[in-house]
């Protein structure tokens, strides 16, 4: 496997979560499951999967043979990627600061077009456009949960399918017992950002 194409996979997953999930935080009660297809330009679709519960997030990416899952604790402020294969895990501190930015708030509804309404995994969606910098990107809006589930702009679509509503264990938003906390300098194929 090449570390460097897994990594970039890795990153690629967490900013769509950073931009699309992360807004659960307001969301009430939300608690469900779902598979995420990732298709950036010109390169294979990948697939991952989804557990949200409240304002807790698990993300899990299989990709060459290898698990990443990555799990979003805002209640704690940090942010775990762990690494099943190697019973390793990182953590990164986050804040809710960081996260509103990326909400599909009442804002960023105002400033976007609204193109009507489509059906996407089954659930009746608001479409909208919104231009920033020259570039255009479609969001799909469920009046059932407040944030897009499905994105395309000029790099990739990101979709979420096979939607589950109903009770997520608690033990999926936690670091498995006997598992080694690592810095990112210990992390396989991670470097440290250079100053």
């Amino acid at each position: 496997m090449q570390k460097k194409n897994y990594w970039s996979s890795v990153i690629l997953a967490v900013a769509f979560i950073g931009g699309t999930v992360l807004a659960a935080g307001h969301a009430a009660a939300a608690e469900f499951s779902a598979d995420v297809f990732m298709k950036p330009k010109g390169e294979a679709e990948l697939k991952s999967t989804l557990y949200v519960k409240d304002r807790k997030i698990r993300h899990e990416l299989t990709e060459d043979g290898e698990t990443q899952i990555i799990i979003f604790r805002p209640d704690k402020q940090v942010i775990w990627t762990v690494i099943p294969d190697e019973k390793i895990y990182l953590e990164s501190p986050t804040s809710d600061s960081e996260r509103s930015l990326e909400e599909w708030t009442a804002e960023k509804e105002k400033n976007a077009k609204n193109l009507g309404e489509e059906t996407v995994s089954g659930y009746p969606c608001r479409k909208f456009e919104i231009v920033e910098d020259g570039v255009k990107t479609l969001f799909w809006v469920s009046k059932k949960f407040p944030y897009p589930i499905k994105i395309q702009d000029e790099e990739a679509v990101i979709e979420y399918r096979n939607i589950k509503e109903g009770s997520v264990a608690d033990s999926l938003f936690e670091v498995p017992s006997g598992y080694e906390k690592m810095s990112m300098t210990e992390m396989p194929g991670m470097k440290e950002p250079e100053k």
